[in-house]
């Protein structure tokens, strides 16, 4: 059996949506991650879109993406038996990962929940806390959600329309940060406790996090004092933005990084075709080859050459409308033009790139009782490690699927008493 990364690992996954990213990165590399959920299930597991549009807490797509290869069991931490089950199962973790509020937090440490004493008693623990706005300051109570978390960290001020309003970006992208962010600061830490046998607190604010994804916009305001606005679909220079092709859009970045291949290829590209014009001259190309970051000073740039950017722009939109998006991605990028396809969820799908490298997975998810399992089309890990190599082991599990495997196989907890704790749900 070919070893994983993260062999011999076990991590808690108590995260709600915050954090099932976190736990699914470390699963995929071959932690076993287990989920502890409350009786019921974690109520997330409710959240659309369903499977055959069947709502419930087994067929939540959502879910099942963000949960592959772990574990679940069930326990009530309000009541004291399910605490102590808790902390048997605790002793044997390596890495905690929980999302509570803070009034959840609140409410457990009085009950007797307490991080600080699980790290007390167990020094090599790494304790892995995502909250909205971190665990002191000012907001650190405060309620957050994903569109709440982009709204904070400054992100929906650059997603929109010049004359609209901020925008939330799709697929709970605040959540997916922390998520990252979350899992490389226990792997950190667990580095660190496997070398010196001391654990610690972990903690990732998803405002902190969310906030480095703001692009230069830190460095305007640092540098200007300006604050960075909403672009749209707005090109500031000719071959710089958007642009519709026959069948979608691209992205052209040409001349404006000072990377890739000049506004001279794009246009013996275009010459070569017959959709050139008098771009082709002299005085023209020079105008073009000051659209460089390097040459934005030269005062020609706002008194001459506007003229030949505003016709420039012209032809290459229709030049850009006259091939397919997969035909400007790949003849540009063979001149070595910034030049990137807009993919849609169907592009991605039938890329016989990413099928040439088998990224997308099969898998059968196990669904509500009575029903046939779905067959699944997943998306594979983000990276790929040669001699550890990551892969989807089982599917998400079923609400407590794994009580009798764990608290009982391997806990060694009699399953009468389990039982007598919880009632016949526990098995």
């Amino acid at each position: 059996m070919v070893p994983t990364a993260l062999d011999g690992v076990r991590v808690l996954d108590l995260t709600s949506e915050m954090g099932w990213y976190a736990g699914k990165l470390l699963a995929d590399l071959g932690a076993d991650v287990i989920k502890v959920e409350p009786f019921g299930g974690d109520p997330a597991r409710g959240r659309a879109p369903f499977w055959r549009g069947i709502p419930g807490r087994e067929t939540s797509l959502r879910f099942w993406y963000f949960n592959t290869n772990k574990r679940s069991v069930t326990v009530d931490l309000q009541q004291y038996d399910g605490r102590w089950l808790f902390q048997q199962l605790v002793a044997t973790a390596d890495i905690v990962l929980e999302s509570w509020t803070a009034e959840e937090r609140a409410e457990l440490i009085d009950l007797g929940v307490d991080p600080d004493e699980f790290l007390r008693e167990q020094p090599s623990l790494v304790w892995t806390s995502i909250t909205g706005f971190g665990l002191d300051g000012p907001r650190a109570g405060w309620t957050v959600t994903d569109i709440v978390a982009q709204a904070a960290a400054g992100i929906a001020h650059l997603a929109g329309y010049p004359d609209g309003s901020p925008m939330r970006i799709a697929g709970n992208q605040a959540y997916i940060v922390a998520g990252i962010s979350a899992a490389q600061g226990a792997l950190l830490a667990l580095l660190q406790a496997e070398a010196s046998g001391d654990g610690q607190r972990v903690e990732t604010s998803v405002q902190e996090a969310l906030s480095i994804c703001q692009d230069t916009s830190h460095l305007f305001w640092d540098f200007q004092r300006i604050s960075r606005q909403r672009i749209g679909e707005q090109l500031r220079m000719p071959g710089a933005g958007t642009y519709e092709t026959a069948d979608g859009y691209i992205y052209s970045l040409v001349g404006l990084s000072g990377f890739g291949a000049p506004w001279s290829t794009l246009i013996d590209w275009m010459e070569s075709e017959g959709a050139a014009g008098e771009l082709a001259e002299p005085q023209h190309r020079e105008a073009m080859a000051a659209t460089d970051l390097r040459s934005l000073r030269n005062p020609r740039i706002n008194f001459e050459w506007p003229p030949i950017f505003h016709r420039a722009q012209e032809l290459l939109v229709d030049f850009y409308r006259s091939k397919t998006s997969l035909e400007c991605y790949e003849q540009g990028q063979s001149r070595r033009l910034l030049i990137g396809m807009v993919a849609s969820p169907q592009d991605l799908a039938e890329s016989a790139h990413l099928s040439e490298r088998q990224w997308w997975l099969e898998l059968d998810q196990p669904t509500t009782l009575g029903q046939p399992d779905a067959a699944l089309t997943l998306p594979g890990p983000p990276y790929r490690l040669s001699a550890t190599p990551t892969e989807i082991r089982r599917p998400a599990p079923r609400i407590g699927e794994h009580n009798q495997e764990v608290w009982v196989d391997e806990l060694g907890i009699p399953a009468e008493d389990l039982i007598a704790f919880a009632g016949e749900r526990a098995i």
